[in-house]
């Protein structure tokens, strides 16, 4: 038999690394502030209540979330300046939430007496990054909420929908 066509036994795998896994933890905690702060920002949007926007998006995910954002962001600002700001702003975070993705959804595995590793959807094999890059990731995270929730509250978005009547 060729040996070059046996695939290595792999094994599922946890890292063992509490900060590896800490980090890890903290980018999902904070994945989950972004798309709170999405749903909210439907909220501005439209001028419905906050318990409305919530309920009103509770099964809906990121993707879905920007893409109705758009829309919306669309209807009520119109071309523009705060437009541009808010599709790059949304741009931005769909980056960071495929960055989260890959970390959550990739398949971590070890080969016997090996590395771990990361399969992803493509079946391309790569190391677990780095903590620093968990790190970065989480930081960019935190910073693109706190980012779109500020533009909303006292920002740009707020500036632009002031005075208008949202329904």
């Amino acid at each position: 038999m060729n040996q070059s066509n046996v695939a290595p036994m792999m094994a599922l795998h946890v890292p063992d690394n509490p900060v590896y896994l800490a980090r890890l933890g903290s980018i999902s905690v904070r994945h989950g502030h972004l798309d709170h702060v999405l749903r909210l920002t439907i909220k501005t949007l439209t001028g419905v209540t906050q318990l409305e926007a919530l309920d009103a998006t509770k099964y809906e995910g990121s993707a879905s979330l920007r893409k109705r954002i758009n829309k919306l962001a669309l209807q009520e600002l119109g071309e523009g300046k705060p437009l541009i700001r808010l599709q790059a702003l949304l741009t931005r975070c769909e980056r960071a939430t495929e960055k989260r993705n890959q970390l959550i959804h990739d398949i971590c595995v070890k080969e016997l007496d090996g590395d771990p590793k990361l399969k992803s959807e493509d079946h391309e094999w790569r190391g677990l990054p780095e903590i620093d890059d968990l790190q970065a990731i989480m930081s960019e995270l935190a910073k693109l909420t706190y980012e779109l929730n500020g533009a909303r509250l006292n920002g740009f978005l707020f500036e632009a929908l002031k005075g208008q009547d949202r329904r």
